[in-house]
Protein backbone atom coordinates (compact mmCIF):
# COMPACT_ATOMS: atom_id res chain seq x y z
CA UNK A 1 0.00 0.00 0.00
CA UNK A 2 1.20 3.36 -0.67
CA UNK A 3 1.55 5.93 1.71
CA UNK A 4 -0.47 9.32 2.06
CA UNK A 5 2.26 11.63 0.91
CA UNK A 6 2.98 9.67 -2.44
CA UNK A 7 -0.79 10.24 -2.90
CA UNK A 8 -0.58 13.90 -2.30
CA UNK A 9 2.82 14.37 -4.26
CA UNK A 10 1.21 12.79 -7.34
CA UNK A 11 -1.75 14.95 -6.82
CA UNK A 12 -0.15 17.93 -6.77
CA UNK A 13 0.97 17.37 -9.95
CA UNK A 14 -1.89 17.90 -11.76
CA UNK A 15 -1.97 21.08 -11.48
CA UNK A 16 1.33 21.50 -13.51
CA UNK A 17 1.14 21.66 -17.61
CA UNK A 18 -1.94 21.35 -20.13
CA UNK A 19 -4.42 18.59 -20.94
CA UNK A 20 -1.77 16.12 -22.12
CA UNK A 21 0.55 16.72 -18.83
CA UNK A 22 -2.41 16.42 -16.37
CA UNK A 23 -3.80 12.93 -18.24
CA UNK A 24 0.19 11.46 -18.23
CA UNK A 25 0.20 12.55 -14.32
CA UNK A 26 -3.23 11.20 -13.68
CA UNK A 27 -1.81 7.69 -15.21
CA UNK A 28 1.10 8.02 -12.59
CA UNK A 29 -1.27 8.45 -9.81
CA UNK A 30 -3.03 5.75 -11.32
CA UNK A 31 -0.73 3.14 -11.61
CA UNK A 32 0.06 4.25 -8.18
CA UNK A 33 -2.99 3.27 -6.46
CA UNK A 34 -3.64 0.02 -9.12
CA UNK A 35 -7.36 1.75 -9.51
CA UNK A 36 -7.90 4.17 -12.83
CA UNK A 37 -10.95 6.31 -12.96
CA UNK A 38 -12.03 7.41 -16.15
CA UNK A 39 -14.64 8.61 -19.05
CA UNK A 40 -15.94 7.34 -22.02
CA UNK A 41 -17.59 8.51 -24.64
CA UNK A 42 -19.91 6.65 -26.30
CA UNK A 43 -22.18 5.89 -29.67
CA UNK A 44 -24.69 3.90 -28.45
CA UNK A 45 -26.17 3.29 -25.34
CA UNK A 46 -25.95 -1.15 -26.16
CA UNK A 47 -22.08 -0.39 -25.84
CA UNK A 48 -22.40 -0.23 -22.15
CA UNK A 49 -23.55 -3.75 -22.59
CA UNK A 50 -20.26 -4.89 -24.10
CA UNK A 51 -18.53 -2.27 -21.99
CA UNK A 52 -19.55 -3.48 -18.43
CA UNK A 53 -18.04 -6.66 -19.24
CA UNK A 54 -14.74 -4.74 -19.65
CA UNK A 55 -14.48 -2.29 -16.74
CA UNK A 56 -17.04 -1.27 -13.62
CA UNK A 57 -19.74 1.30 -14.85
CA UNK A 58 -20.28 3.68 -11.93
CA UNK A 59 -22.48 5.54 -13.93
CA UNK A 60 -24.08 6.94 -17.22
CA UNK A 61 -24.01 10.50 -18.42
CA UNK A 62 -25.89 10.64 -21.85
CA UNK A 63 -23.28 9.68 -24.02
CA UNK A 64 -20.44 9.09 -21.37
CA UNK A 65 -19.79 6.62 -19.25
CA UNK A 66 -18.11 7.68 -16.14
CA UNK A 67 -16.04 4.21 -15.15
CA UNK A 68 -13.17 2.62 -12.75
CA UNK A 69 -10.63 -0.37 -13.39
CA UNK A 70 -7.96 -2.47 -11.88
CA UNK A 71 -4.51 -1.98 -13.98
CA UNK A 72 -5.11 -5.03 -15.98
CA UNK A 73 -8.82 -4.38 -17.02
CA UNK A 74 -7.72 -0.46 -17.94
CA UNK A 75 -4.69 -2.31 -20.18
CA UNK A 76 -7.25 -4.72 -21.59
CA UNK A 77 -9.49 -1.62 -22.51
CA UNK A 78 -6.45 0.40 -24.01
CA UNK A 79 -5.65 -2.63 -26.37
CA UNK A 80 -9.37 -3.18 -27.78
CA UNK A 81 -9.06 0.63 -29.43
CA UNK A 82 -10.59 2.71 -26.33
CA UNK A 83 -8.95 5.85 -25.31
CA UNK A 84 -10.15 6.80 -21.56
CA UNK A 85 -10.36 10.34 -20.51
CA UNK A 86 -9.05 9.89 -16.71
CA UNK A 87 -10.57 11.52 -14.48
CA UNK A 88 -9.52 12.84 -10.55
CA UNK A 89 -10.49 10.18 -8.43
CA UNK A 90 -13.23 11.25 -6.34
CA UNK A 91 -11.35 10.75 -2.79
CA UNK A 92 -8.89 12.88 -3.99
CA UNK A 93 -10.71 15.66 -4.92
CA UNK A 94 -10.46 17.36 -1.54
CA UNK A 95 -9.12 16.35 1.62
CA UNK A 96 -11.09 16.37 5.17
CA UNK A 97 -10.24 16.48 8.91
CA UNK A 98 -11.15 13.18 10.43
CA UNK A 99 -12.30 12.28 13.67
CA UNK A 100 -11.22 10.50 16.06
CA UNK A 101 -13.43 9.17 18.06
CA UNK A 102 -13.16 11.56 20.96
CA UNK A 103 -15.22 13.83 22.87
CA UNK A 104 -18.13 11.69 21.92
CA UNK A 105 -20.96 13.98 22.77
CA UNK A 106 -19.71 16.93 20.73
CA UNK A 107 -20.05 14.55 17.28
CA UNK A 108 -22.47 16.09 15.43
CA UNK A 109 -21.90 13.37 12.28
CA UNK A 110 -20.23 15.89 10.01
CA UNK A 111 -16.40 14.00 10.27
CA UNK A 112 -15.89 10.61 8.86
CA UNK A 113 -14.51 8.68 11.48
CA UNK A 114 -11.15 7.34 11.40
CA UNK A 115 -10.93 3.15 11.10
CA UNK A 116 -10.44 3.03 14.96
CA UNK A 117 -12.81 5.50 15.89
CA UNK A 118 -15.83 3.58 13.43
CA UNK A 119 -14.55 0.16 15.00
CA UNK A 120 -15.18 1.86 18.95
CA UNK A 121 -18.24 3.04 18.05
CA UNK A 122 -19.76 -0.43 17.09
CA UNK A 123 -18.45 -1.81 19.84
CA UNK A 124 -19.54 0.37 22.21
CA UNK A 125 -23.48 1.19 21.12
CA UNK A 126 -23.55 -2.60 22.38
CA UNK A 127 -21.70 -2.02 25.62
CA UNK A 128 -23.96 0.86 26.46
CA UNK A 129 -27.21 -0.40 24.90
CA UNK A 130 -27.23 -4.06 25.13
CA UNK A 131 -31.29 -4.38 25.85
CA UNK A 132 -31.24 -3.12 21.87
CA UNK A 133 -28.35 -3.75 20.33
CA UNK A 134 -25.33 -6.64 19.68
CA UNK A 135 -22.10 -6.33 17.98
CA UNK A 136 -21.25 -8.69 15.46
CA UNK A 137 -18.12 -9.20 14.34
CA UNK A 138 -18.30 -11.40 11.18
CA UNK A 139 -15.09 -11.66 9.64
CA UNK A 140 -11.60 -10.26 9.84
CA UNK A 141 -9.59 -9.45 6.38
CA UNK A 142 -5.97 -9.89 6.05
CA UNK A 143 -4.94 -6.09 6.71
CA UNK A 144 -7.15 -6.82 10.00
CA UNK A 145 -9.62 -4.32 9.19
CA UNK A 146 -13.57 -6.76 9.91
CA UNK A 147 -16.98 -6.58 8.56
CA UNK A 148 -18.94 -5.20 11.82
CA UNK A 149 -22.67 -5.31 12.11
CA UNK A 150 -24.64 -3.89 14.95
CA UNK A 151 -27.96 -6.39 15.39
CA UNK A 152 -31.49 -5.01 16.57
CA UNK A 153 -34.36 -6.50 18.58
CA UNK A 154 -36.09 -6.97 21.96
CA UNK A 155 -34.08 -9.85 22.98
CA UNK A 156 -36.94 -12.11 20.79
CA UNK A 157 -35.37 -12.33 17.40
CA UNK A 158 -37.45 -16.09 16.14
CA UNK A 159 -40.49 -15.77 14.04
CA UNK A 160 -40.33 -12.29 12.79
CA UNK A 161 -39.01 -10.73 9.80
CA UNK A 162 -35.47 -10.05 9.41
CA UNK A 163 -33.97 -7.05 8.23
CA UNK A 164 -30.47 -5.88 6.79
CA UNK A 165 -29.18 -2.72 5.80
CA UNK A 166 -25.21 -2.20 4.23
CA UNK A 167 -23.24 0.41 2.59
CA UNK A 168 -20.29 1.09 1.15
CA UNK A 169 -19.99 -2.24 -1.17
CA UNK A 170 -17.40 0.32 -2.97
CA UNK A 171 -14.45 1.93 -0.59
CA UNK A 172 -14.94 5.59 -1.89
CA UNK A 173 -18.84 6.24 -1.28
CA UNK A 174 -19.22 7.14 1.74
CA UNK A 175 -22.54 9.07 2.29
CA UNK A 176 -24.40 5.92 3.15
CA UNK A 177 -21.68 4.86 5.68
CA UNK A 178 -22.33 8.06 7.45
CA UNK A 179 -26.29 7.80 7.46
CA UNK A 180 -25.55 3.91 8.47
CA UNK A 181 -23.81 4.87 11.19
CA UNK A 182 -26.49 7.75 12.28
CA UNK A 183 -29.28 5.23 11.93
CA UNK A 184 -27.73 2.54 14.60
CA UNK A 185 -26.98 5.75 17.14
CA UNK A 186 -30.88 6.44 16.70
CA UNK A 187 -32.15 2.78 17.09
CA UNK A 188 -30.04 2.75 20.55
CA UNK A 189 -30.70 5.81 22.06
CA UNK A 190 -34.61 7.08 20.45
CA UNK A 191 -37.44 6.70 22.66
CA UNK A 192 -39.78 7.40 19.77
CA UNK A 193 -42.46 4.85 20.06
CA UNK A 194 -42.15 3.94 16.51
CA UNK A 195 -38.44 3.14 16.69
CA UNK A 196 -39.33 0.83 19.47
CA UNK A 197 -42.29 -0.59 17.43
CA UNK A 198 -39.26 -1.35 15.09
CA UNK A 199 -37.25 -3.11 17.35
CA UNK A 200 -39.83 -5.44 18.99
CA UNK A 201 -41.31 -6.18 15.32
CA UNK A 202 -38.01 -7.01 13.11
CA UNK A 203 -34.99 -8.29 13.27
CA UNK A 204 -32.48 -5.71 11.91
CA UNK A 205 -29.08 -5.56 10.56
CA UNK A 206 -26.94 -2.60 9.93
CA UNK A 207 -23.15 -3.03 8.59
CA UNK A 208 -21.87 0.74 7.89
CA UNK A 209 -19.17 -0.46 5.59
CA UNK A 210 -18.64 -3.79 3.52
CA UNK A 211 -15.53 -2.75 2.49
CA UNK A 212 -13.14 -1.25 4.67
CA UNK A 213 -10.01 -1.79 2.86
CA UNK A 214 -11.35 0.37 0.01
CA UNK A 215 -12.40 3.02 2.31
CA UNK A 216 -9.05 3.20 4.38
CA UNK A 217 -7.07 2.51 1.63
CA UNK A 218 -4.90 5.59 2.54
CA UNK A 219 -4.35 4.57 6.03
CA UNK A 220 -6.84 4.20 8.84
CA UNK A 221 -6.41 7.92 9.93
CA UNK A 222 -8.05 8.92 6.53
CA UNK A 223 -10.51 8.71 3.81
CA UNK A 224 -8.39 10.53 1.34
CA UNK A 225 -7.61 7.63 -1.34
CA UNK A 226 -10.26 5.68 -1.06
CA UNK A 227 -10.86 3.11 -3.67
CA UNK A 228 -13.96 1.56 -5.14
CA UNK A 229 -12.25 -1.96 -5.33
CA UNK A 230 -11.26 -4.01 -2.04
CA UNK A 231 -7.14 -4.93 -0.99
CA UNK A 232 -7.38 -7.31 -4.40
CA UNK A 233 -8.32 -4.51 -6.99
CA UNK A 234 -12.31 -6.86 -6.94
CA UNK A 235 -15.18 -4.91 -7.77
CA UNK A 236 -16.87 -6.20 -5.00
CA UNK A 237 -20.45 -5.39 -6.71
CA UNK A 238 -19.74 -7.59 -9.33
CA UNK A 239 -18.24 -10.42 -7.35
CA UNK A 240 -21.47 -12.53 -6.62
CA UNK A 241 -22.77 -15.68 -8.62
CA UNK A 242 -25.27 -14.12 -11.51
CA UNK A 243 -28.31 -16.15 -12.25
CA UNK A 244 -28.29 -15.47 -15.66
CA UNK A 245 -24.10 -14.74 -16.29
CA UNK A 246 -22.79 -17.60 -14.44
CA UNK A 247 -21.43 -18.61 -10.95
CA UNK A 248 -17.95 -16.14 -11.75
CA UNK A 249 -19.36 -13.31 -14.22
CA UNK A 250 -16.14 -11.09 -13.81
CA UNK A 251 -13.80 -14.16 -14.01
CA UNK A 252 -12.65 -13.99 -10.41
CA UNK A 253 -12.62 -16.14 -7.57
CA UNK A 254 -15.31 -14.89 -4.53
CA UNK A 255 -13.49 -12.73 -2.60
CA UNK A 256 -13.34 -12.34 1.47
CA UNK A 257 -15.71 -9.73 1.65
CA UNK A 258 -18.40 -11.91 -0.87
CA UNK A 259 -18.19 -15.03 1.10
CA UNK A 260 -18.56 -13.41 4.17
CA UNK A 261 -21.54 -12.15 2.73
CA UNK A 262 -23.05 -14.70 1.40
CA UNK A 263 -22.67 -17.03 4.84
CA UNK A 264 -24.42 -14.23 6.18
CA UNK A 265 -27.49 -13.96 3.95
CA UNK A 266 -27.73 -17.64 3.91
CA UNK A 267 -27.73 -18.14 7.69
CA UNK A 268 -30.05 -15.13 8.13
CA UNK A 269 -32.73 -15.68 5.23
CA UNK A 270 -33.42 -11.60 4.80
CA UNK A 271 -36.44 -10.70 4.29
CA UNK A 272 -35.98 -7.14 2.98
CA UNK A 273 -32.68 -4.99 2.48
CA UNK A 274 -31.10 -1.97 0.99
CA UNK A 275 -27.52 -1.48 -0.07
CA UNK A 276 -26.38 2.24 -0.27
CA UNK A 277 -24.25 3.82 -2.73
CA UNK A 278 -22.85 6.81 -3.69
CA UNK A 279 -22.31 8.26 -7.33
CA UNK A 280 -26.46 8.84 -8.15
CA UNK A 281 -29.46 9.95 -6.50
CA UNK A 282 -31.96 7.39 -7.61
CA UNK A 283 -33.44 3.79 -6.36
CA UNK A 284 -32.14 0.99 -8.66
CA UNK A 285 -34.35 -1.83 -8.21
CA UNK A 286 -34.06 -5.47 -9.72
CA UNK A 287 -32.69 -6.90 -12.15
CA UNK A 288 -29.43 -5.51 -13.03
CA UNK A 289 -28.50 -8.30 -15.11
CA UNK A 290 -31.17 -9.56 -16.80
CA UNK A 291 -33.74 -7.65 -19.31
CA UNK A 292 -37.18 -9.15 -18.38
CA UNK A 293 -38.82 -7.67 -15.11
CA UNK A 294 -38.95 -9.23 -11.44
CA UNK A 295 -41.73 -11.14 -10.90
CA UNK A 296 -42.63 -8.06 -8.15
CA UNK A 297 -41.70 -5.54 -10.26
CA UNK A 298 -45.40 -3.55 -9.19
CA UNK A 299 -44.18 -3.84 -5.80
CA UNK A 300 -40.57 -2.52 -6.22
CA UNK A 301 -41.76 0.70 -8.10
CA UNK A 302 -44.21 1.12 -5.35
CA UNK A 303 -41.60 1.02 -2.17
CA UNK A 304 -38.86 2.92 -4.61
CA UNK A 305 -41.35 5.32 -5.00
CA UNK A 306 -42.35 5.80 -1.78
CA UNK A 307 -38.88 5.99 -0.67
CA UNK A 308 -37.96 9.09 -3.38
CA UNK A 309 -41.31 10.43 -2.97
CA UNK A 310 -40.65 11.32 0.74
CA UNK A 311 -36.97 12.51 -0.03
CA UNK A 312 -38.99 15.35 -2.37
CA UNK A 313 -41.10 16.87 0.75
CA UNK A 314 -37.05 18.47 1.49
CA UNK A 315 -35.80 18.91 -1.73
CA UNK A 316 -37.56 17.82 -5.18
CA UNK A 317 -34.55 17.84 -7.00
CA UNK A 318 -32.62 15.67 -4.47
CA UNK A 319 -33.37 11.47 -6.33
CA UNK A 320 -35.79 13.39 -9.22
CA UNK A 321 -33.84 11.36 -12.28
CA UNK A 322 -35.30 9.15 -14.67
CA UNK A 323 -38.93 8.05 -13.44
CA UNK A 324 -38.75 10.57 -10.64
CA UNK A 325 -36.16 8.71 -9.02
CA UNK A 326 -36.47 5.42 -9.58
CA UNK A 327 -35.15 2.95 -12.66
CA UNK A 328 -34.54 -0.40 -13.13
CA UNK A 329 -31.24 -1.52 -12.93
CA UNK A 330 -30.70 -3.28 -16.27
CA UNK A 331 -32.75 -0.11 -18.08
CA UNK A 332 -29.69 2.13 -16.61
CA UNK A 333 -27.12 -0.03 -17.59
CA UNK A 334 -26.60 -3.88 -17.13
CA UNK A 335 -24.03 -4.76 -14.84
CA UNK A 336 -23.35 -8.68 -13.82
CA UNK A 337 -22.47 -10.25 -10.44
CA UNK A 338 -24.42 -7.69 -8.26
CA UNK A 339 -24.99 -8.13 -4.52
CA UNK A 340 -28.88 -7.15 -5.30
CA UNK A 341 -29.50 -9.64 -7.94
CA UNK A 342 -27.75 -12.17 -5.60
CA UNK A 343 -29.67 -11.47 -2.65
CA UNK A 344 -33.00 -11.35 -4.90
CA UNK A 345 -32.53 -14.70 -6.58
CA UNK A 346 -30.61 -16.67 -4.43
CA UNK A 347 -31.26 -15.57 -1.04
CA UNK A 348 -35.29 -14.73 -0.75
CA UNK A 349 -34.86 -11.37 -0.09
CA UNK A 350 -35.80 -8.21 -2.00
CA UNK A 351 -32.87 -5.89 -1.40
CA UNK A 352 -32.42 -2.67 -3.56
CA UNK A 353 -29.66 -0.20 -4.00
CA UNK A 354 -29.74 3.37 -2.83
CA UNK A 355 -27.71 5.82 -4.73
CA UNK A 356 -27.91 8.70 -1.76
CA UNK A 357 -25.07 11.07 -3.12
CA UNK A 358 -23.74 12.49 -6.36
CA UNK A 359 -20.56 13.03 -5.07
CA UNK A 360 -18.91 9.63 -3.94
CA UNK A 361 -17.11 11.52 -0.78
CA UNK A 362 -19.31 14.76 -0.10
CA UNK A 363 -17.81 17.08 2.20
CA UNK A 364 -19.10 15.77 5.42
CA UNK A 365 -20.29 18.61 6.59
CA UNK A 366 -23.27 18.14 4.40
CA UNK A 367 -24.04 14.54 6.04
CA UNK A 368 -26.57 16.34 8.62
CA UNK A 369 -28.22 17.27 5.43
CA UNK A 370 -28.53 13.91 3.48
CA UNK A 371 -29.63 12.21 7.19
CA UNK A 372 -32.74 14.82 6.90
CA UNK A 373 -33.28 14.02 3.27
CA UNK A 374 -33.46 10.23 3.70
CA UNK A 375 -34.45 9.66 7.63
CA UNK A 376 -38.24 9.07 7.33
CA UNK A 377 -37.69 7.18 3.59
CA UNK A 378 -34.80 4.88 5.42
CA UNK A 379 -37.78 4.21 8.42
CA UNK A 380 -40.45 3.58 5.71
CA UNK A 381 -38.80 1.46 3.81
CA UNK A 382 -38.15 -0.95 6.80
CA UNK A 383 -41.55 -0.91 7.53
CA UNK A 384 -42.38 -2.07 4.34
CA UNK A 385 -40.71 -5.38 5.88
CA UNK A 386 -44.05 -5.90 8.20
CA UNK A 387 -46.56 -5.42 5.38
CA UNK A 388 -47.96 -8.47 3.00
CA UNK A 389 -48.51 -11.65 3.63
CA UNK A 390 -46.91 -13.90 7.34
CA UNK A 391 -47.53 -16.05 9.14
CA UNK A 392 -46.38 -19.61 9.98
CA UNK A 393 -46.36 -23.17 8.95
CA UNK A 394 -46.39 -26.18 11.65
CA UNK A 395 -47.08 -30.07 11.53
CA UNK A 396 -50.97 -30.46 12.05
CA UNK A 397 -49.97 -33.34 14.21
CA UNK A 398 -47.43 -32.49 16.13
CA UNK A 399 -47.56 -28.69 16.10
CA UNK A 400 -43.74 -28.46 15.19
CA UNK A 401 -42.69 -25.84 12.80
CA UNK A 402 -42.09 -26.87 9.32
CA UNK A 403 -39.66 -25.36 6.30
CA UNK A 404 -41.95 -25.10 3.47
CA UNK A 405 -41.87 -23.90 0.70
CA UNK A 406 -44.26 -21.02 0.05
CA UNK A 407 -45.33 -20.19 -3.48
CA UNK A 408 -47.73 -17.81 -5.34
CA UNK A 409 -49.44 -19.66 -8.50
CA UNK A 410 -48.77 -17.62 -12.55
CA UNK A 411 -46.61 -14.89 -10.32
CA UNK A 412 -43.33 -16.25 -8.73
CA UNK A 413 -40.55 -17.52 -10.67
CA UNK A 414 -36.62 -16.50 -11.05
CA UNK A 415 -36.13 -17.10 -7.28
CA UNK A 416 -39.18 -14.47 -5.79
CA UNK A 417 -40.72 -17.67 -3.83
CA UNK A 418 -39.68 -17.90 -0.37
CA UNK A 419 -40.01 -20.31 2.57
CA UNK A 420 -40.61 -20.72 5.92
CA UNK A 421 -37.54 -20.82 8.48
CA UNK A 422 -36.74 -22.80 11.58
CA UNK A 423 -36.32 -23.05 14.32
CA UNK A 424 -40.28 -20.86 14.31
CA UNK A 425 -41.75 -21.92 11.03
CA UNK A 426 -42.78 -18.26 10.04
CA UNK A 427 -42.73 -17.22 6.48
CA UNK A 428 -42.70 -13.38 5.75
CA UNK A 429 -43.56 -11.76 1.86
CA UNK A 430 -43.88 -8.41 0.72
CA UNK A 431 -46.03 -7.85 -2.19
CA UNK A 432 -48.34 -5.87 -3.90
CA UNK A 433 -51.56 -5.48 -2.93
CA UNK A 434 -54.29 -7.94 -4.80
CA UNK A 435 -55.80 -11.30 -4.36
CA UNK A 436 -53.08 -14.62 -4.96
CA UNK A 437 -53.51 -18.14 -4.97
CA UNK A 438 -50.66 -19.13 -2.30
CA UNK A 439 -49.80 -22.82 -2.08
CA UNK A 440 -47.77 -24.01 1.28
CA UNK A 441 -46.06 -27.36 0.28
CA UNK A 442 -43.49 -29.18 2.34
CA UNK A 443 -41.75 -33.30 1.75
CA UNK A 444 -43.53 -35.42 3.25
CA UNK A 445 -46.85 -33.35 3.94
CA UNK A 446 -49.68 -32.64 1.56
CA UNK A 447 -49.34 -29.27 0.10
CA UNK A 448 -52.63 -26.61 0.99
CA UNK A 449 -53.60 -23.61 -1.19
CA UNK A 450 -55.23 -20.54 -0.16
CA UNK A 451 -56.74 -17.55 -1.93
CA UNK A 452 -54.99 -14.61 0.04
CA UNK A 453 -56.35 -10.67 -0.74
CA UNK A 454 -53.94 -8.46 0.45
CA UNK A 455 -53.69 -4.56 0.17
CA UNK A 456 -50.75 -2.12 0.35
CA UNK A 457 -49.80 -0.94 3.62
CA UNK A 458 -51.40 -3.93 4.94
CA UNK A 459 -50.10 -7.00 6.71
CA UNK A 460 -52.29 -11.03 6.19
CA UNK A 461 -51.71 -13.31 8.38
CA UNK A 462 -51.90 -16.72 7.68
CA UNK A 463 -51.09 -19.74 9.68
CA UNK A 464 -51.24 -22.73 7.90
CA UNK A 465 -50.73 -26.67 9.58
CA UNK A 466 -49.65 -29.12 6.41
CA UNK A 467 -50.86 -33.10 7.33
CA UNK A 468 -48.73 -35.51 7.14
CA UNK A 469 -48.85 -37.82 4.14
CA UNK A 470 -50.53 -40.66 5.39
CA UNK A 471 -51.93 -39.59 8.74
CA UNK A 472 -55.30 -41.00 9.84
CA UNK A 473 -54.87 -44.03 7.32
CA UNK A 474 -56.83 -47.06 8.56
CA UNK A 475 -55.25 -50.25 7.93
CA UNK A 476 -58.02 -51.98 6.41
CA UNK A 477 -59.32 -48.86 4.30
CA UNK A 478 -59.26 -48.05 1.02
CA UNK A 479 -55.35 -46.48 0.80
CA UNK A 480 -53.50 -49.24 2.85
CA UNK A 481 -54.02 -53.32 3.50
CA UNK A 482 -57.15 -54.88 1.58
CA UNK A 483 -58.15 -52.27 -0.79
CA UNK A 484 -55.26 -49.95 -0.89
CA UNK A 485 -54.67 -47.60 -3.83
CA UNK A 486 -51.99 -48.56 -5.76
CA UNK A 487 -50.57 -46.51 -8.51
CA UNK A 488 -47.87 -47.78 -11.02
CA UNK A 489 -45.50 -47.61 -12.15
CA UNK A 490 -43.41 -45.09 -10.40
CA UNK A 491 -42.09 -43.00 -12.13
CA UNK A 492 -44.09 -43.17 -14.75
CA UNK A 493 -43.15 -42.18 -18.44
CA UNK A 494 -46.85 -41.42 -19.82
CA UNK A 495 -48.98 -44.17 -18.75
CA UNK A 496 -50.22 -44.68 -14.92
CA UNK A 497 -52.47 -48.05 -13.82
CA UNK A 498 -54.45 -47.52 -10.73
CA UNK A 499 -54.71 -50.76 -8.75
CA UNK A 500 -57.64 -51.76 -5.47
CA UNK A 501 -55.73 -54.56 -3.74
CA UNK A 502 -58.07 -57.25 -2.37
CA UNK A 503 -61.27 -56.46 -4.31
CA UNK A 504 -62.25 -57.16 -7.55
CA UNK A 505 -64.29 -54.13 -8.10
CA UNK A 506 -65.26 -50.76 -6.31
CA UNK A 507 -68.21 -48.68 -7.08
CA UNK A 508 -67.29 -46.06 -9.79
CA UNK A 509 -64.60 -43.71 -7.93
CA UNK A 510 -63.30 -40.30 -9.44
CA UNK A 511 -60.12 -39.45 -9.43
CA UNK A 512 -58.35 -35.89 -9.40
CA UNK A 513 -54.58 -35.34 -10.79
CA UNK A 514 -52.72 -31.89 -9.12
CA UNK A 515 -49.65 -30.56 -8.63
CA UNK A 516 -47.56 -28.66 -6.42
CA UNK A 517 -49.68 -25.82 -6.72
CA UNK A 518 -52.66 -27.76 -5.67
CA UNK A 519 -54.17 -27.04 -9.44
CA UNK A 520 -56.33 -30.14 -10.64
CA UNK A 521 -54.85 -30.79 -14.25
CA UNK A 522 -56.75 -34.32 -14.98
CA UNK A 523 -60.29 -35.82 -13.60
CA UNK A 524 -62.30 -39.04 -14.63
CA UNK A 525 -63.44 -42.38 -13.24
CA UNK A 526 -62.17 -45.52 -12.74
CA UNK A 527 -64.87 -48.09 -12.59
CA UNK A 528 -62.53 -51.30 -12.84
CA UNK A 529 -59.95 -53.06 -10.52
CA UNK A 530 -57.46 -52.22 -12.67
CA UNK A 531 -57.39 -48.80 -14.55
CA UNK A 532 -55.05 -47.08 -17.03
CA UNK A 533 -54.58 -42.65 -17.31
CA UNK A 534 -52.84 -41.19 -19.87
CA UNK A 535 -50.61 -38.81 -18.30
CA UNK A 536 -48.43 -37.74 -20.81
CA UNK A 537 -49.32 -34.55 -21.44
CA UNK A 538 -48.18 -33.65 -18.03
CA UNK A 539 -44.58 -31.93 -18.24
CA UNK A 540 -41.89 -34.00 -15.79
CA UNK A 541 -42.13 -33.60 -11.91
CA UNK A 542 -44.70 -34.43 -8.91
CA UNK A 543 -48.15 -34.38 -9.07
CA UNK A 544 -50.70 -35.76 -6.59
CA UNK A 545 -53.58 -38.28 -7.14
CA UNK A 546 -56.48 -38.31 -5.41
CA UNK A 547 -58.72 -41.43 -5.58
CA UNK A 548 -61.11 -43.14 -2.91
CA UNK A 549 -60.55 -40.24 -0.25
CA UNK A 550 -57.05 -40.23 -0.31
CA UNK A 551 -54.22 -39.09 -1.88
CA UNK A 552 -50.67 -40.67 -3.34
CA UNK A 553 -47.70 -38.84 -5.33
CA UNK A 554 -46.23 -39.42 -8.29
CA UNK A 555 -43.77 -38.95 -10.61
CA UNK A 556 -43.37 -38.45 -14.56
CA UNK A 557 -40.57 -38.12 -16.26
Amino acid sequence: MKSLKSYVLLALLLMAGGVTQAQTDLDALMAVRGEYFFSIQIQQPEEAVQLTRLCSIDKMEGDRLICYANAEQYQQLLAKGYRPTLLTPPSMQEEYAMWDGSNREAYDWDAYPTYEAYQDMMKRYAEDYPERCTYIDWGTLASGRKLMFCRFNNGEPDGKPKFLYTSTIHGDELTGMMLMLRLIDELCTSDDPRILNLIDQLDIFISPCTNPDGTYHGGNNTVYGARRNNANDADLNRNYPDFDDGPHPDGREYQPETLMMMELAEQYLFTMAANYHGGAELLNYPWDTYQPLHPDDDWWKLVCHEYADLTHEHDTVYMSDFNNGIVNGYVWFPIYGSRQDYMNYYAQCREVTIECSFSHAPNPSLMPMYWTYNHESMLRYMEQCLYGIHGTVTDSVTGEPLKADVTIYSHDHHGSAVSSHLPAGDYHRPIKGGTYEVTFSCEGYYPKTFTLTVGDGETLVQDVQLVPEGYGVEEDGPSTGSGALVVYPNPTNGVLSVETHGRASLPPQTYRITNLMGQTLLTGKITAETQQIDVSALPEGMYFITFAGKTQKFVVR
